[in-house]
C-alpha cells in the first residue's frame, strides 16, 4: 500500500499488483525463494512516468480515494490506473521478447556501481517525494528535470505551513520502526523465526488512534480513505496509450529484471540450485502481462519479503501462493479496516525501508580506495539521479558506465612475463621475483580485448614490453635493401651492355679468321673487360696493359662505364657490411604474445597484430601466438593472418612456445 502511493497511486493498488505478481510467477518462475510484489524503485520509476503522461497531476498529499470527491480527481485517478496498467502490459512484452531473444546477459550493462549510485539517488528522491505527506503540505508538485531540488526548496520554503499533528505521528512511527528493527527483531530471531511485523502493528494502531481521536475531521490529517471490497473487474489494457511510455517501460523492464534476476541468482547460489536468466525473464514478462488485466502496474522482486521467505524456511514457490491468497482474503474482507490509517504512517514505513538502501553510501571510501572509476561511476549516477530525474540518471549512468568501459580498455597494456621457478609456468616478472628470463626470447601477456579501440595501444605496449622496436631497424634494413637492389640492377645492366658491345663491335678483321682465332679473340677481349680493358668509343678495342686512372688497365682517358661499375660495386659491398651490423644488433630471436587473456579480436586487431608480427619477422624475429582462446583462434583464422604467416605459429600453451623457441635457437 505504501509503494503504490510512490508510484502516485491508491493504496489499494499495490494489494492488487503484490497478489497477482506472487500468483502468477508461482507457476512459471524457477526460483524458490523470490517474492514478487510491489518495489520502491520500479515504484518511483513508474509514479515518474505517470506524472510526466497524465495531464493533471495528483498530489502526494491527496492520495486517498477519498480526496476524489470532485470530477476533477477521479478521472485523473482513472486516468494513472488505466496508463499503470498500459505500462505493466509494455513491460511484460518487452521482458518476454527479450526472454525469447535470450537477452538475459543485457543485466551486465548495469554495473554494481552504477547500481549501488542509482539506488542511493533513487533513496534520496523518494524521501524527498514522501516529505509532502510526513509534514502534511498540500503543494503543487514539480516535474520534469531538477524537479527533487525543487520540491526539497518548497517543503523547506512552506514548513511554517506544516500540519505539526501528521508531523509529530510521523516522527513516531518512525521512531518506533527504527527501534524495532534495530534492537528488537534482532535478538528475537535468534529464538524465533519468524519477525515481530512491525509495520503491520503501526499500521493498526495508527489507524484505531486516529479513528479514535478523529485526526482527520479535527486536526485535518490525511488518511487511507475508502479501500474497495472485493476483487476488480479484469479489463483490457489501453495499449493505444502505451506508445507514449515506451522508453519508460524499457528502463523498468531492464531496471526490474536486473534487480529481481540478482536476488534470485545471489539465494539460488546460496540454497543450492541455479536459476535461468532467460526463464526468469519469461516468467516475468508473462507475470507483467497477466497482471495488467487486474488493473496493476510493474512488479518486481521485493529484498525484504524474499528475505523473510527464506528466514522462515520455504522451500518453494508454494510460500507466494500462501502470500497470494492472503493478501486476496485482505481485498476481500479487510479493505475497510484501513479507512482511518493516516497516509503519513505509510510514508513513514517508506522512509525506514529507505534506510538499508541509503546504508550502501558506506560503500564509496572502498570504491574510492579500489578504482577511481567505480567511484566516478557512482557518483555520476548519483547526481544525475538526484538533480535531474530519475530516468536521465538511468540512462545518465548507463552511458558513463560504457565510456568508462571503453576508457580503460586504454589503460590495458602489454607486460613482460617469465618461466617461474624452471617450471612450466610464466607468471608477471614484477610480481614473482624467482621468473626467469632468456635474454633472447620476451614473453608477453596482453590482457583484455583486441579491438579497434585498444589496437594501437596494444602494438605499442608490446613493443614496449620487448624493449626493443622493430620498426625502426625494418626502416633501416628496407633502406638498405635498396641500396643493394639498386647496385645490382647497375651491374646487371652493365653487363648486358658489355655483352652487346663485345658481339657488335667485334673487329671486322676477326670475321676472317677461323673459328678457333675468333674464339680465342673473344677470350681476350673478355679478360681485357674484367681487368677494366673495354672497347675505345671509336669502336677499337684498347692494348692491355699500358695502365690508366683509377686501375684501368684500359687506354682510354674516358673510361665512365667502368667507373659506374666500380661505384655500384662499392655501394653494395657498403650496405651488404652495414645490413650484417644492423641485423647483428637485434637483441632478441623470438617474440612469445600469450593470448589466454584476449577476450576477442576484431578486424582491426587483426590486421594490427599482422602488421606488429611483420615488422619483427622483417628484422629476424620469430613471434609465436601462445594458449589462444578457441573464439580468438577462430577469429585469427578469419583474418587470414595464420594463413599468411603459418598455423605453426600458434601454440597451445607459453610453455611449448618456449621450448620450441629454446630448440630452434640450440639449432643454429
Amino acid at each position: 500500500m505504501a509503494y503504490a502511493m510512490l508510484a502516485t497511486l491508491p493504496p489499494v493498488y499495490g494489494l492488487y499488483s503484490s497478489m497477482c505478481a506472487s500468483f502468477f510467477y508461482f507457476f512459471l518462475g524457477s526460483s524458490r525463494h523470490l517474492s514478487l510484489g510491489t518495489l520502491a524503485i520500479l515504484s518511483l520509476l513508474v509514479g515518474g512516468c505517470l506524472d510526466r503522461n497524465v495531464t493533471q497531476s495528483l498530489l502526494f498529499s491527496n492520495l486517498s480515494i477519498e480526496s476524489s470527491s470532485s470530477m476533477n480527481d477521479s478521472d485523473n485517478i482513472a486516468d494513472r490506473v488505466f496508463l499503470a496498467s498500459s505500462l505493466a502490459m509494455t513491460v511484460g512484452i518487452m521482458q518476454l521478447i527479450m526472454g525469447f531473444l535470450r537477452l538475459g546477459f543485457l543485466t551486465r550493462l548495469l554495473s554494481r556501481p552504477m547500481l549501488a549510485g542509482f539506488t542511493v539517488g533513487s533513496s534520496v528522491y523518494v524521501g524527498i517525494s514522501q516529505l509532502f505527506v510526513v509534514f502534511g503540505l498540500q503543494l503543487k508538485k514539480h516535474t520534469g528535470i531538477f524537479n527533487a531540488p525543487l520540491n526539497f526548496y518548497s517543503i523547506c520554503a512552506n514548513l511554517p505551513n506544516a500540519n505539526w499533528v501528521t508531523l509529530g505521528l510521523s516522527v513516531s512511527c518512525m521512531a518506533v520502526l527504527y527501534v524495532f528493527q534495530l534492537f528488537i527483531n534482532p535478538p528475537l530471531r535468534r529464538r524465533i523465526k519468524v519477525p515481530v511485523p512491525v509495520e503491520l502493528l503501526v499500521i493498526i494502531t495508527s489507524g484505531l488512534i486516529s479513528q479514535y481521536l478523529q485526526l482527520r475531521n479535527i486536526y485535518g490529517v490525511r488518511v487511507v480513505g475508502v479501500v474497495p471490497t472485493g476483487f476488480p473487474e479484469p479489463t483490457v489494457p489501453r495499449l493505444s496509450i502505451a506508445g507514449g511510455v515506451i522508453g519508460d517501460a524499457f528502463v523498468i523492464a531492464l531496471i526490474g529484471f536486473s534487480l529481481s534476476y540478482s536476488l534470485a541468482s545471489f539465494y539460488a547460489y546460496k540454497e543450492g540450485y541455479s536459476v535461468d536468466p532467460n526463464q526468469e525473464l519469461v516468467a516475468y514478462g508473462i507475470t507483467n502481462v497477466s497482471s495488467s488485466f487486474f488493473t496493476t502496474y510493474p512488479v518486481g522482486a521485493s529484498i525484504s519479503r524474499t528475505a523473510l521467505v527464506v528466514t522462515m524456511g520455504g522451500k518453494s514457490q508454494i510460500v507466494g501462493l500462501v502470500a497470494s491468497i492472503i493478501v486476496l482474503l485482505v481485498v476481500f474482507f479487510a479493505g475497510p479496516l484501513f479507512y482511518d490509517v493516516p497516509n503519513c504512517c505509510l510514508s513513514a514505513i517508506i522512509l525506514v525501508a529507505l534506510r538499508g538502501m541509503v546504508a550502501q553510501l558506506l560503500e564509496l571510501p572502498i570504491l574510492w580506495r579500489y578504482s577511481i572509476w567505480d567511484f566516478a561511476s557512482w557518483v555520476v549516477t548519483f547526481t544525475a539521479t538526484v538533480f535531474l530525474d530519475v530516468l536521465y540518471g538511468l540512462i545518465i549512468g548507463v552511458a558513463f558506465s560504457a565510456i568508462v568501459v571503453f576508457v580503460r580498455s586504454q589503460f590495458s597494456k602489454a607486460f613482460a612475463i617469465g618461466r617461474f621457478d624452471s617450471t612450466e609456468f610464466f607468471k608477471p616478472n614484477d610480481i614473482y621475483t624467482a621468473c626467469d628470463e632468456d635474454p633472447k626470447v620476451k614473453v608477453i601477456r596482453y590482457e583484455g580485448g583486441l579491438f579497434y579501440a585498444g589496437a594501437e595501444l596494444f602494438a605499442s605496449s608490446v613493443i614496449d614490453a620487448a624493449g626493443f622496436d622493430p620498426r625502426s631497424i625494418a626502416f633501416r634494413k628496407k633502406r638498405l635493401d635498396g641500396v643493394v637492389k639498386e647496385a645490382d640492377a647497375v651491374l646487371a645492366s652493365k653487363a648486358s651492355e658489355y655483352n652487346s658491345n663485345l658481339l657488335d663491335q667485334e673487329d671486322t678483321r676477326s670475321s676472317s679468321l677461323p673459328l678457333e682465332g675468333r674464339y680465342l679473340l673473344f677470350l681476350h677481349y673478355f679478360k681485357a673487360h674484367l681487368e677494366g680493358g673495354k672497347y675505345t668509343s671509336e669502336g677499337t678495342k684498347a692494348p692491355i696493359g699500358r695502365g690508366s686512372r683509377r686501375g684501368c688497365s684500359c687506354a682510354c682517358r674516358n673510361c665512365k662505364h667502368s667507373m659506374s661499375r666500380l661505384e655500384a660495386m662499392n655501394k653494395k659491398q657498403e650496405a651488404l657490411n652495414q645490413l650484417s651490423n644492423l641485423l647483428s644488433s637485434v637483441p632478441l630471436t623470438h617474440v612469445i604474445l600469450d593470448c589466454s587473456a584476449w577476450t576477442y579480436v576484431d578486424i582491426v586487431g587483426a590486421t594490427t597484430l599482422e602488421a606488429l608480427i611483420a615488422d619483427y619477422n622483417e628484422v629476424g624475429i620469430e613471434v609465436y601466438l601462445a594458449s589462444p582462446s578457441r573464439a580468438v583462434h577462430k577469429s585469427l583464422i578469419r583474418s587470414g593472418l595464420l594463413e599468411k604467416f603459418d598455423h605453426s605459429i600458434v601454440y597451445v600453451s607459453v610453455y611449448d612456445a618456449y621450448a620450441s623457441s629454446q630448440q630452434l635457437r640450440h639449432q643454429f
